[in-house]
């Protein structure tokens, strides 16, 4: 065999400052360091790249069968970055390279990986306690959600529809569950049917919602967003694409676990986005079914058998 299948590689940390040197016009040279917290299966890999006294956030992404990704969805989640950067969006956004593209290309040993540089948000991040910065949050959210129904792009993104969020995810988890008729599957599956009827009931009666659908952060999070002050910056949308916006807010629900604090906290956040925008019966019953597909999302998600974490790393039931 003259070369063996790779599924998963690290690019040196030192080779791609070379390339961001070679690529891009900085003034001084670039030092590259990969952040470790991010040596996960599911996730790209994140470098911090220093030039002077500047930090940039260089973003090698996976080989692109992980998540089914092309060209054009990166190429579309860099369009909104800047949409919404020209809308006056505080968000860690792409930066240009020397060729005047921003999207790069490397020859790892699994096959083409995708690369960019990005601004780096300062601050800490974001408090799940702090109702004043829950109120920020959700009255940014509607305000991305609102301003992002004027976007436009060349480049297709893949919808974040029940196709995506449930379909696969579903045909994941049953190709690596070991014992098909464990009642830990049955329930899952159970719970996946109810939602995807529940949704779609939901969104199909008479009260529809018409901007209910359009260009979503994907994975809103208290550790994607840094907070300078009262000012948020928001980054890492790779899971950015067409989608609900309810499930936007039933992901920032889950990933900071909102409903299990004190009600104070969550109706700051809900206050906070319903200044800016108001959501419709629909979308907020739809909430409650999006929180169970997110969760069925997230165990397709883990439920790896060929990368570096092996076959057991499953999101929680």
């Amino acid at each position: 065999m003259d070369q063996i299948r790779v599924t998963r590689s690290f690019v040196a940390a030192d080779a791609l400052a070379e390339v961001i040197n070679d690529e891009y016009n900085l003034d001084k040279a670039v030092t590259c360091k990969l952040f470790s917290k991010m040596l996960r299966t599911q996730d790209n890999d994140h470098y911090q790249v220093r030039v002077g006294d500047t930090k940039y956030v260089a973003r090698v992404y996976q080989h692109g069968a992980h998540l089914g990704r092309k060209e054009d969805d990166y190429r579309y989640e860099i369009d909104w970055l800047n949409f919404l950067r020209e809308k006056g969006i505080s968000v860690s956004y792409p930066i240009q390279r020397a060729d005047g593209e921003y999207l790069g290309k490397l020859n790892a040993p699994e096959g083409t990986r995708y690369y960019a540089l990005f601004s780096f948000a300062e601050g800490q991040p974001m408090s799940a306690t702090d109702e004043d910065q829950l109120y920020i949050m959700g009255s940014e959210m509607a305000h991305i959600h609102v301003v992002s129904n004027d976007f436009q792009s060349q480049y297709k993104r893949q919808p974040m529809d029940l196709k995506f969020l449930v379909d696969r995810p579903i045909q994941q988890i049953q190709k690596f569950w070991r014992n098909k008729k464990d009642e830990k599957l049955n329930i899952l599956l159970n719970s996946a049917d109810l939602a995807v009827d529940d949704l779609q009931e939901i969104l199909n009666n008479s009260d529809e919602t018409e901007d209910g659908w359009g260009p979503i952060g994907g994975d809103f999070h208290n550790v994607n967003t840094h907070f300078k002050g009262d000012q948020p910056t928001f980054f890492n949308f790779d899971l950015c694409g067409p989608g609900w916006r309810a499930y936007d807010i039933a992901t920032f629900l889950l990933n900071t676990d909102l409903l299990h604090k004190s009600s104070t906290l969550s109706e700051a956040f809900f206050a906070g986005y319903y200044s800016v925008r108001q959501l419709s019966n629909n979308e907020h019953e739809a909430i409650t079914p999006l929180l169970t597909i997110r969760r069925v999302w997230l165990t397709g998600t883990f439920s790896v058998v060929d990368g570096i974490v092996g076959h057991t790393f499953i999101a929680p039931l």
